[in-house]
C-alpha cells in the first residue's frame, strides 16, 4: 500500500483514464463529478471500486486529502489485497454497500426527476399551442418537440433492486456484515456484486444525463426556439393586444422555478432569462411602425450575406443552389447534375472559408451558420423541416460531441486557426512548413516569406480547409463519385439525433479496444530532462488520439495521421463523419490498427521491414513475403494467406487490419479466426489487457505466450522498481510521467 496526497483542486482520477488503482480516502473529502452530478466521498470511501476498465467519472479533491493507494484491476487483486489486510475486509464490504446506496439514491433522483421533465416540457408545450392557436398566434421561432429524445435506460434499475438496498441498510445490514465477513470468498463475492451493480447504476446515471443533454434546451435556453422563449413571445404578443396574460405569466413563472429545482442548468442562464422575463413584464405597448424591409428568403442567402457575398457573385451561388437543389438525388444517372455537384462542392468550400474567418471571432454566431459549419447544412430546400429542427437542436447541446480529443470540423479549425493544434499533412504527406518550402521552390512565394505566412491563423487554417478538410470530407462520405458537400436527405436517411456521433459513442468505442489491446495508444518516449539513472530508458505514455467529426452523414473512418508531428508523443488524427451510416465501434477498431501499423513504421523508419529489427511491421512483412515457403503452415492456410492478399491488393498493411479486427472482436474472447504464427506476432506486439489474458491463460493456444509475457513483464517490472527505489533514497521524485511507465507493466 502507498499513501497519495492530494491539494484542494487536483485531480485524483479523470474520465476515461485507464482504472489502474484503488484508493481509500483516509482524510477529506473527494468529489465524484459527472456533469452536472456531483456526489461528495468522505473518509473510508474507495475510488475505483464502481469502474472497470476505465473510470466513468471524474474525481477532484474538494479539501486537502490523505488516500491509501492499492493496486486493483479484477477480482485476483482484490482477492489478494484482502488476504494479507484481513482487518479491511469489513470496511471494504460495508464501504461498498453505503456507497452503492449512494449511487442508488443518485439514480432513483435522477430517473424521477426525468420522467416529471418529460411530463413538464408536455405540458408546457400543450398549454403554448392552445394558447397561441386560441389568439391566432403565428411565431417563426415557434418551439418544436418532433426531435425531443423519449426517455429509455438501457443500464436501468428495476425498483425492487432499488427497494432491497434501501431495507437492507435500513433494518438488516449488521446480519448481513456478520455473513458475508464469515469467509474470504463470500466477502470478495459480495464486494465484486456490489461493485457491478454500482457500475450499472452509474452507467445508468450516465444514461440520463444524456437524456438531460439532449432535451434540457427545449425547455430553457440561451436560442429562441425553446418553450421558454415561445411562451415570453406569447406574453409580449398578448400583451400588445391589451389581452389576459395571468395565465401564461404563471406558466413563465412556474418554467423558470421548474427549471432551478432541477439543478440541470447554469445558474446564470437562469439568471438571464428571470432578467428577461421581469423586463417583458415592464414593457408598455405602444404604436409600433411596421418594418417594411424584406430579410433573406432563404438559409442559403443567410449564409452568403454572412460570408459577406454580395451583388452578382451573390445571385450566382443563389442560382447554382437553387438548381442543384432540383437535381441533387439524381446525380448518379445525369451527367449535367454531375457536373453541376462538383461546382457546388466548389462553392461550398469558398463559401466555408468565409464564414469560418467571419465567425471565429464571432461571439454570437447565428443557428444557420453553425449548421453549416458544424454539419454541412445549406437550405431547407435540402432536408425536411423535422431533420432542420433536429440539427438545430443539436447546436444547442454541442457539448454532448466535443471534448478535450473530439472536434467538429469548425472546433478543430478554430484549434488550428489559434495554434492549438497544428495543421494536418496534405495528402503529399507534407506539413505546412514542409508545402511552404515546397511553394518556395517552385518560384511561387519568396523564403523570406515562409515565416511570416506559417504564423498567420488565417492561412494555417486555409491550409487545413484546402488540404486535409478538402480530402477527407469526401473520403469519410465512403462513395468519392458521388459525394456531395451539401448535407441532403439523401444522405441523412434518418433522425439526425440517432444518427450523430458523440463523445460518449466514441469514447465507448475506443475504450472497447484499449479494453482489450491495453498498449493500443502507448508509444515509447525520449525526454532530455531524465535523471542519470534513468537517461538510457524510454517511457511509455499514453496518447489518446484526436478525433475530428466531418461535416456529412457518411459510412467510412480514416487513420490521417500517426502523429501530430515528428515526435512520438503528440496525438494522432481519425477523421470519422458526424453522421455515422457505419457500425462505430467495428469503424475505430480498423482506425486503430492502422494507426498501430503506421507508428511502429514510423519509429522504426527505414527499417519497418528489415527482419533483422524485430517489429510489427518486419515480422509481417516476413510472414506474408515468404508464406509459400513456410513449410508449417498447411496448404489450407496459405490457400487463406493468399485470398486475403487478394482481397487487401496486396497490401500487407490491410492484411493485419483484417487480422487484428479478428483479434480484437473475437480472438480476445476465445474465438479462434487466426492461424498460429499471426497468433504469436499479434500477441507479441499488442497483447490482450491482464482481465483478458486471466480468461485465455488456460487455453493451449494462448497459454505459452501469455505465461512468456507475464514472465517478462515482471522482471521488467522488478528492474524499473529498483531503479525507482534507488532514485527515491537519493532524493528523486517520481513524476506522474514516471509512475505511468512503472504502470504500463502491471496492465
Amino acid at each position: 500500500m502507498e499513501i497519495v496526497q492530494l491539494k484542494k483542486g487536483e485531480y485524483l482520477a479523470r474520465k476515461n483514464n485507464p482504472v489502474k488503482e484503488w484508493y481509500i480516502i483516509q482524510e477529506g473529502t473527494i468529489v465524484q463529478k459527472n456533469d452536472f452530478v456531483e456526489n461528495e466521498l468522505g473518509v473510508n470511501s474507495i475510488i475505483g471500486i464502481l469502474e472497470q476498465d476505465f473510470f466513468i467519472c471524474d474525481y477532484i479533491a474538494a479539501t486537502d486529502c490523505s488516500l491509501i493507494l492499492f493496486v486493483c484491476q479484477g477480482v485476483n487483486d482484490l482477492k489478494h489485497f484482502l488476504e494479507k489486510e484481513a482487518k479491511m475486509r469489513t470496511l471494504f464490504l460495508q464501504t461498498s454497500m453505503n456507497q452503492k446506496y449512494q449511487q442508488f439514491r443518485i439514480y432513483d433522483r435522477l430517473y424521477r426527476s426525468a420522467g416529471k421533465f418529460s411530463a413538464f416540457v408536455e405540458k408546457s408545450y400543450e398549454e403554448y399551442q392552445t394558447t397561441a392557436i386560441n389568439n391566432r398566434f403565428e411565431n417563426p421561432n415557434s418551439p418544436d418537440l418532433s426531435s425531443f429524445q423519449p426517455l429509455n435506460v438501457t443500464h436501468a434499475l428495476q425498483k425492487w433492486e432499488m427497494d432491497a438496498c434501501a431495507s437492507l441498510m435500513k433494518n438488516c445490514l449488521g446480519e448481513y456484515m456478520k455473513i458475508y465477513t464469515s469467509h474470504d470468498s463470500l466477502t470478495v463475492g459480495a464486494i465484486m456484486e456490489t461493485s457491478a451493480q454500482m457500475h450499472r447504476a452509474m452507467q445508468g446515471i450516465t444514461e440520463l444525463i444524456e437524456f438531460f443533454g439532449v432535451n434540457r434546451d427545449y425547455l430553457i435556453s440561451e436560442r429562441n426556439r425553446d418553450i421558454f422563449h415561445g411562451l415570453l413571445a406569447l406574453y409580449m404578443y398578448l400583451k400588445k393586444d391589451k389581452k389576459d396574460t395571468a395565465k401564461i405569466e404563471k406558466t413563465l413563472i412556474d418554467v423558470l422555478k421548474f427549471a432551478k429545482a432541477l439543478n440541470i442548468y447554469n445558474p446564470k442562464l437562469i439568471e438571464a432569462l428571470t432578467k428577461e422575463f421581469n423586463d417583458a413584464k415592464k414593457f408598455e405597448p405602444k404604436e409600433v411602425v411596421e418594418d417594411t424591409e424584406e430579410g433573406p428568403s432563404s438559409d442559403c442567402e443567410i449564409i452568403l450575406n454572412y460570408a459577406g457575398f454580395t451583388g452578382e457573385k451573390k445571385a450566382e451561388y443563389l442560382e447554382r443552389f437553387a438548381e442543384y437543389s432540383k437535381c441533387y438525388t439524381k446525380i448518379q444517372k445525369n451527367k449535367d447534375a454531375n457536373a453541376l455537384r462538383k461546382q457546388i462542392n466548389n462553392d461550398f468550400y469558398e463559401i466555408y472559408k468565409k464564414c469560418f474567418l467571419r465567425a471565429v471571432n464571432d461571439r454570437n454566431i447565428p443557428a444557420t451558420i453553425e449548421m453549416y459549419l458544424n454539419f454541412g447544412y445549406v437550405d431547407g430546400a435540402f432536408l425536411e423541416e423535422e431533420k432542420i429542427n433536429g440539427l438545430f437542436s443539436i447546436t444547442t447541446h454541442m457539448d454532448l460531441v466535443s471534448s478535450e480529443h473530439v472536434f467538429t470540423i469548425f472546433n478543430w479549425l478554430k484549434a488550428v486557426y489559434r495554434g492549438d493544434r497544428e495543421p494536418s499533412r496534405n495528402e503529399f504527406d507534407l506539413d505546412f512548413r514542409q508545402y511552404l518550402i515546397e511553394e518556395y521552390k517552385q518560384g511561387n512565394i519568396k523564403k523570406e516569406d515562409i515565416d511570416k505566412i506559417v504564423a498567420k491563423p488565417e492561412e494555417r487554417a486555409c491550409f487545413e480547409i484546402d488540404n486535409m478538410f478538402k480530402t477527407c470530407n469526401r473520403l469519410t462520405y465512403g462513395n468519392i463519385s458521388s459525394f456531395s458537400a451539401v448535407l441532403n436527405d439523401t444522405d441523412l436517411f434518418n433522425e439526425p439525433s440517432n444518427m450523430l456521433i458523440t463523445r460518449n459513442k466514441l469514447y465507448n468505442a475506443v475504450n472497447q479496444v484499449r479494453g482489450v489491446d491495453f498498449s493500443a495508444f502507448y508509444r515509447p518516449v525520449y525526454t532530455n530532462n531524465m535523471p542519470d539513472l534513468l537517461k538510457n530508458e524510454s517511457l511509455m505514455k499514453e496518447v489518446l488520439p484526436d478525433i475530428i467529426l466531418m461535416p456529412n452523414a457518411g459510412c467510412k473512418g480514416m487513420m490521417w495521421q500517426e502523429t501530430a508531428s515528428i515526435k512520438n508523443d503528440t496525438p494522432a488524427r481519425y477523421m470519422l463523419p458526424i453522421f455515422a451510416t457505419c457500425d462505430l465501434e467495428d469503424e475505430i477498431i480498423e482506425l486503430t490498427a492502422r494507426f498501430r501499423w503506421e507508428m511502429c513504421r514510423k519509429i522504426q523508419g527505414a527499417r519497418w521491414n528489415d527482419i533483422r529489427e524485430h517489429s510489427l511491421t518486419s515480422d509481417y512483412y516476413d510472414y506474408l513475403q515468404f508464406y509459400k515457403k513456410n513449410h508449417d503452415l498447411s496448404n489450407d492456410a496459405k490457400d487463406q494467406i493468399k485470398s486475403s492478399l487478394v482481397k487487401a491488393k496486396n497490401s500487407f498493411r490491410e492484411v493485419f487490419v483484417r487480422d487484428y479486427y479478428n483479434w480484437i472482436k473475437y480472438e480476445s474472447k476465445g474465438g479462434f479466426r487466426l492461424n498460429k504464427f499471426v497468433r504469436n506476432i499479434v500477441f507479441k506486439y499488442c497483447p490482450f489487457a491482464k482481465e483478458t489474458r486471466s480468461k485465455l491463460e488456460d487455453s493451449p493456444m494462448f497459454s505459452d505466450a501469455i505465461h512468456k509475457f507475464n514472465v517478462n513483464n515482471k522482471k521488467q517490472l522488478k528492474r524499473l522498481q529498483a531503479i525507482y527505489d534507488r532514485y527515491s533514497k537519493e532524493g528523486g521524485v517520481v513524476t506522474p510521467e514516471l509512475k505511468e511507465n512503472l504502470d504500463f507493466y502491471s496492465l
